[in-house]
């Protein structure tokens, strides 16, 4: 079977507070247009942790009548006068009860046991709840309470005897979550019919049996006490003015007061039929449950199609999961209806506890799933923190501690720069969807995708960038422009990123006269002017060039940078002492091996080589002019290295030449047009080797 799901992401935030888990963003729809199951609960029932409550509404579709039913068919039977329908006597029907024994003190009770004495009409929704209940683990047998006297239960499964299969208040078992599961049977709360038996007094039936069973007796409070502390609880079939509730959610009542002192409770849900809107949900939660809306139309037929689908999926969970991913996966999320998006999602991204199991299907689908899936998973994780912070900012007004955080599967894979490199653990999904992005290297969306998180100052998990580097070794060989980009993305030289705080280079420029002949000062110059690479969209491929995969520039656009703009304050500091080009000229092989660094960059995305560079464009002279402003930041290295030469020039021919000569050997053009324009300056070079030079270059 399939699920579905709700794409409305306020609808579907946690529901009670600290208590809900935020891979509930994807709540399920075991139908379509039903009601939405927090995922929380699906996974609780999963692990045996959840206790289904069942009310007289489970067996109204079955040919019983409800609480109300009940005692309206009594009244009639019996000949005595009922309230008026709108008389406040309806909402305690326990007290109307208890009259009516006392005026037919031998023959209320009879009566009970006669309309609820009866095969029921249809088991669909018994049957399903018995599969619901059942328990996974080893040990065999159910985990289910019902309020309701009738034997239901016992006719959708045959053969079921009292004591081990079921047991009927006030003998009760000990309501214990404990791996031997020493409590799995059914439980008759308030009484098991025994249609051999006129007068039935063990029923729960008026106000003195509730008094007694929940005050002064108090066995069903302990029992419900003792649940509500060990146990996720699902009431199906009430109302909320059903006097059955009212009693148990006293006793839920009890129990949270003793969890506010520091027990933690699990949650309690009920699932509430609505026509038209759904209403508010604060009368619920009023009483500490959480209401589950559905439909009431045909008869609460969506409440019964979704119990019965849980139940299906429930017998195979995991296949059912891995149906959702093979079904919907290979489909562009665009071609889907939002449910089935939100379904995929949900199986690969928000299945509590499932150490990635769906994303691993996901990953290994023969046929790769598109990359358009990456843009749903990420809105999940965007969802996901807004809920959180909202779960934030709701703990802090009720001055509680906060759910804990919750897991961004997709953010974990690029996590901001500022968190270092260190290599944090990734979440099952995390790990597995890191295969899948392997198959799409050659994808632009990927491509522009992976700019726009580094142009975020994010930069891909080690572990994700080991992942690619094994993919860019292995067969088939990636195009070789993609192979480029993939390099860069996932170098581990420092080269195109920039790890430095921008405010790092503040105290270079204090006490500069003291400090800048010391060691340490060169090195942390050196680390201020490094150059590095940065990408971007290719301006061809977004005015509609073509894309070659081989040809980088057609991939994606690259330009270097230095590690940070400011560090020209404190150059411009260094310029203002008296003897600042003696300065650069102590430091031109540190400035020559930047520029060179520059180049180098270049070239590795094929910008770069003795014939062509950006040089041409950045600095269009080489020594200093007004027409070489408002270019690149790394084009003012030839400034201070123009200063350092010329002063060198000045004193120590000698030495001038062996830079120029330096600078010729460099395979790059920048570096030959620096050359020859200090060959040109310099008067220490006939005119014959400035011919020479020229023709040459």
């Amino acid at each position: 079977m399939i699920f579905h799901f709700s794409g409305d992401v306020a609808a579907t935030r946690f529901a009670v507070g600290n208590h809900e888990k935020f891979g509930d963003l994807g709540m399920p729809r075991f139908i379509k247009n039903g009601p939405i199951v927090p995922d929380s609960l699906v996974q609780e029932l999963e692990e045996d942790r959840v206790i289904i409550f069942c009310g007289a509404g489970i067996s109204a579709g079955a040919g019983l009548p409800d609480f109300r039913g009940l005692v309206e068919y009594c009244y009639s039977e019996l000949g005595a006068v009922a309230p008026s329908i709108k008389d406040p006597e309806w909402g305690w029907l326990d007290r109307m009860l208890g009259a009516l024994e006392g005026d037919f003190p031998d023959q209320m009770r009879a009566k009970v046991v006669e309309r609820l004495d009866m095969d029921a009409t249809d088991l669909t929704l018994h049957e399903a709840i018995l599969k619901l209940s059942r328990l996974k683990g080893s040990a065999n047998g159910y985990r289910l309470v019902t309020t309701n006297f009738d034997l239901f239960f016992e006719q959708a499964r045959k053969g079921m005897a009292l004591g081990v299969d079921y047991h009927s208040g006030p003998v009760l078992p000990i309501p214990r979550n404990d791996r031997i599961a020493s409590w799995r049977s059914i439980v008759y709360l308030h009484g098991r019919l025994n249609p051999g038996s006129a007068d039935n007094q063990h029923l729960v039936l008026t106000s003195a049996d509730f008094g007694r069973a929940y005050l002064t007796d108090a066995w069903a409070a302990r029992f419900v006490a003792r649940l509500f502390a060990e146990f996720t609880v699902l009431f199906i079939g009430y109302s909320l003015d059903d006097p059955v509730l009212r009693y148990m959610t006293d006793a839920f009542a009890a129990e949270d007061a003793l969890a506010r002192s520091g027990r933690k409770r699990a949650p309690a849900y009920i699932f509430v039929p609505h026509k038209g809107a759904p209403p508010a949900p604060k009368p619920w939660r009023q009483r500490r449950l959480e209401p589950i809306f559905y439909r009431a139309a045909y008869h609460h037929r969506a409440l019964k199609n979704t119990l019965v689908e849980w139940a299906k999926a429930r017998q195979d969970y995991l296949a059912s999961v891995g149906t959702i991913v093979q079904r919907y996966a290979t489909r562009l999320p665009s071609a889907l209806e939002p449910s089935y998006a939100a379904n995929l999602v949900w199986a690969v991204c928000d299945r509590a506890n499932d150490d990635g199991h769906g994303a691993k299907i996901f990953a290994g689908l023969p046929d790769p799933a598109p990359i358009e899936w990456l843009g749903e998973f990420e809105r999940r994780d965007a969802a996901t923190r807004a809920a959180h912070a909202e779960e934030v900012k709701l703990a802090e007004k009720e001055d509680r501690e906060p759910a804990a955080a919750p897991l961004f599967h997709i953010d974990m894979l690029f996590p901001p720069v500022a968190d270092g490199d260190r290599e944090t653990a990734l979440s099952g999904p995390a790990f597995e969807l890191q295969k899948w992005l392997c198959r799409h290297l050659e994808s632009d969306q990927l491509v522009n995708w992976v700019i726009q998180r580094i142009s975020n100052n994010k930069r891909a998990h080690p572990r994700l960038r080991s992942f690619i580097r094994r993919r860019l070794d292995q067969a088939p060989a990636i195009a070789l422009g993609y192979a480029t980009f993939w390099r860069i993305v996932t170098n581990e030289g420092g080269w195109a990123s920039d790890p430095v705080a921008d405010d790092a280079w503040a105290d270079l420029q204090q006490n500069l006269a003291a400090k800048r002949g010391a060691p340490w000062y060169d090195q942390e110059l050196l680390a201020a002017l490094r150059p590095y690479l940065t990408l971007s969209p290719s301006f061809r491929a977004a005015t509609g060039g073509t894309v070659d995969p081989n040809h980088f520039a057609t991939i994606a656009d690259a330009e270097v940078k230095l590690v940070r703009d400011r560090a020209f304050l404190v150059i411009d500091k260094i310029d203002e002492l008296p003897d600042a080009d003696t300065f650069w000229a102590e430091r031109l092989d540190l400035l020559t091996g930047l520029l060179k660094q520059v180049f180098d960059l270049y070239a590795t995305v094929g910008e770069a080589n003795a014939g062509f560079d950006p040089s041409a464009m950045q600095r269009p002279s080489i020594p200093p002019h007004a027409q070489n402003r408002h270019h690149a930041d790394w084009a003012r290295l030839y400034d201070l290295i123009w200063r350092g030469w010329s002063a060198i020039d000045a004193t120590d021919p000698p030495t001038s030449r062996h830079w120029i000569e330096r600078w010729r050997r460099v395979p790059y053009l920048g570096f030959r047009r620096l050359a020859l324009a200090a060959i040109t300056q310099s008067p220490h070079f006939t005119a014959a080797e400035k011919l020479e030079a020229l023709l040459h270059v």
